[in-house]
């Protein structure tokens, strides 16, 4: 008789990008808003899912704290629409990150929403 291993928690938080009030400023809107990880090794992507009329992509993310033992390395996916990452949740805090866009027309931009870990006991 085997043992089944449970499976890898993934969080998908969609992203909603519109254009903001001047030419160059976007509203980035993220769902949930701040994403509560409570499994260990949890996947968490994040999804371009809606920026209206435009083609707004990922180039990558920062995080703070920088040298942290929680977050690997991110991926974007070939389209640019997903990036994702893996968060050990080993401790309890609150990672600030950073998500880098740009535009069609090579606009940046950044958007910084949290990750709360809160591993289980």
């Amino acid at each position: 008789m085997s043992n089944l291993v449970p499976s890898t928690q993934f969080i998908n938080v969609l992203v909603k990008v519109r254009p903001g009030k001047t030419k160059d400023d976007f509203k980035v809107e993220t769902f949930p808003a701040v994403p509560w990880i409570t499994a260990k090794d949890t996947i968490i992507n994040y999804q371009i899912f809606d920026s209206g009329d435009q083609d707004i992509i990922f180039t990558g993310m920062t995080v703070v704290p920088e040298h942290n033992d929680q977050l690997s390395e991110e991926s974007v996916s070939i389209s640019g629409k997903q990036l994702t990452f893996i968060d050990a949740n080993t401790s309890k805090i609150t990672l600030n990150i950073t998500l880098h866009f740009k535009d069609e027309n090579g606009v940046e931009f950044a958007h910084d929403p949290e990750v709360q870990n809160s591993p289980e006991l």
